[in-house]
């Protein structure tokens, strides 16, 4: 009888595939359709910016982006330097990630901007001044509800 229940046990045990790890978090609904904006232009878009919201929380506090090129770009970010390129209207990638940024909103002059990822594992609201722009801090967070992520989960840095 013990031989028997070791065997059995020794098969399901075999049988056992190893656990997934857990998925990452998303901060928008999968099934919202997402959409980057034509409005970007990368020579309008260097410069500094102050992250005035995140998702997750606290993930960056300064990005600055310097353009090379038409298409390629230096972001800095806390600190760390790295390579980028721009893959599409409003989209771009950064050197050694496989995730592509979407610019989903920037006002007319360039002044503040909502960026997520399809995914929804990340999403910014930048702005070039620490404090202000009340008006394009709703029209961001507006924007990263339509593209389907859940704004009560990001709050505005004052």
């Amino acid at each position: 009888m013990m031989r028997r229940w070791l065997m059995a046990a020794t098969v399901a045990l075999a049988g056992c595939a190893p656990v997934p790890e857990a998925a990452s978090v998303s901060y928008r609904d999968s099934a919202a359709r997402i959409s980057s904006t034509l409005r970007f232009e990368l020579v309008r878009f260097q410069g500094d910016w102050v992250v005035r919201a995140s998702y997750p929380t606290d993930v960056l506090q300064r990005v600055t982006i310097n353009a090379v090129s038409q298409t390629r770009f230096i972001w800095r970010a806390d600190g760390r330097e790295s390579q980028g390129e721009v893959t599409g209207p409003g989209r771009f990638r950064l050197e050694g990630t496989s995730e592509e940024y979407w610019v989903l909103w920037v006002d007319e002059g360039f002044r503040t901007a909502a960026i997520g990822t399809p995914d929804g594992s990340f999403g910014l609201i930048l702005d070039r001044k620490p404090r202000g722009g009340a008006d394009r801090m709703v029209a961001a967070r507006e924007m990263l509800d339509f593209n389907g992520y859940d704004v009560s989960q990001i709050a505005l840095r004052q």
